[in-house]
């Protein structure tokens, strides 16, 4: 046994993408408990504002990271100049977070009039800016530490010390009110930035300059802005299945999909652990794709055949947990565990699309994932909320089978002699 053990751990493919499920397993936890305590000394109103504000600080993130989370995955494990690149990613990212969250603070009266605190005080909306840009930045770190083999600092950092530091922080801030509760996630996120940055220098022999390369930038400019455009079509549905179900089914059936979709993701976060894994060692120029498949493929297998047969079984009891009523998403809970496999093919051939660079199948691939879902979703919502998850099962189907013939199209292509 310590010997497979052993083994086990000199494999970088396993030991990453087991950091990457230990994590997010430890931060799902932690997040949990913050939101008891906060619960308990922060009112009702309070968290609503904040969650509301915690949420648009995450997709400005998100919107910021402009395709450079994927990027640096993809060029860093063979690249000569590292800190050079990734000085013009995290600049370029700080500056598009900035532009977005400075953006979304002038619209708030406007799109969000209840969220006037942050346009109405000014130390609260530079506040706002910062937080969400330096956010931006850290996801940014995260990708860097998977491109380098190091995901040990995923868990370290974000894992432990960020989730334990988001913790404490409600505490500090409870006098500031629903701002208070948002700062305390965002001042977590830049103490993980902070530590993020002082490894990579430690460690990595990063160096931190305020400079952008633009021989840097041209050269991976249309990879980035095919991933960042696959990106922000691959989270769509999320986004929008939450709509269609309110307009449609109403707000009770929407916290049905909500807690479904979340007990589900448990699940999916098994694949989206190892499927970084294996962007980053696909990417490195030693270790031949077959091989690196076999491994994502029985690592997938051993916790997603289990996990799968566990949630079917067991949907109406966990949702029991969360009370009788939540029971009514039973059905949507199984077929989204039935999905499972489905989201495993599309997210690992997802990645070997990236791996190779096909980057107009990497759109082409994620505007029929996007749409499909989409559009099924509103099309059998009225059905009832198991419909959705037909949806959700026929979109992953759909957007696979697009990326598994983009695949082996390339891969005949590759095995054609020339003429």
């Amino acid at each position: 046994m310590k010997e497979k053990l052993r083994q086990l751990h000199s494999d970088s493919l396993v030991r990453n993408s087991f950091y990457l499920m230990l994590s997010t397993g430890i931060m799902a936890v932690l997040g949990f408990i913050f939101w008891l305590i906060s619960a308990r000394i922060f009112s009702p109103e309070d968290i609503g504002i904040a969650t509301t504000l915690i949420s648009a600080m995450n997709l400005i993130s998100y919107i910021g990271l402009l395709g450079f989370n994927s990027t640096f995955i993809r060029m860093l494990p063979t690249s000569k100049n590292r800190s050079t690149e990734m000085n013009t990613g995290l600049l370029l990212s700080t500056g598009a977070a900035i532009i977005v969250a400075a953006g979304y603070v002038l619209l708030v009266p406007i799109i969000a009039p209840k969220l006037g605190l942050v346009h109405d005080n000014f130390l609260y909306a530079i506040g706002f800016i910062i937080m969400a840009a330096l956010a931006s930045v850290n996801l940014l770190t995260d990708s860097i530490f998977i491109a380098l083999r190091a995901a040990k600092y995923n868990l370290l950092i974000d894992g432990i010390v960020m989730s334990i530091t988001k913790l404490a922080l409600p505490f500090v801030f409870v006098g500031l009110g629903a701002y208070g509760l948002f700062a305390a996630a965002g001042a977590a996120a830049v103490v993980a930035l902070v530590l993020s940055v002082f490894f990579l220098i430690k460690h990595f022999g990063y160096r931190p300059q305020l400079s952008i390369d633009t021989t840097t930038l041209q050269g991976v400019v249309k990879y980035s802005f095919a991933s960042y455009l696959a990106n922000l079509l691959n989270i769509a549905p999320t986004l929008v299945l939450p709509l269609v179900i309110i307009n449609h089914l109403g707000a009770a059936a929407a916290g049905y999909y909500y807690l479904a979709f979340m007990v589900a993701n448990l699940l999916y976060t098994v694949v989206y652990a190892v499927s970084q894994s294996l962007f980053a060692e696909g990417s490195y120029a030693d270790r031949g794709l077959r091989d690196l498949m076999k491994r994502s493929s029985l690592v997938i297998a051993a916790i997603m055949i289990p996990g799968v047969t566990i949630i079917y079984f067991g949907a109406h009891l966990m949702l029991t947990i969360y009370g009788h009523s939540y029971v009514q998403a039973t059905p949507l809970l199984q077929t989204f565990a039935i999905a499972g496999p489905m989201v495993a093919i599309y997210t690992i051939a997802n990645v070997l699309l990236r791996i190779t660079k096909q980057t107009w199948a990497i759109i082409i691939v994620n505007v029929v994932y996007m749409t499909a879902i989409s559009g099924f979703a509103e099309a059998w919502a009225n059905r009832g909320l198991v419909w959705i998850g037909y949806a959700w099962l026929l979109g992953q189907m759909l957007a696979s089978v697009v990326a598994l013939s983009f695949l082996w199209w390339g891969w005949r292509g590759r095995r054609a002699p020339a003429v």
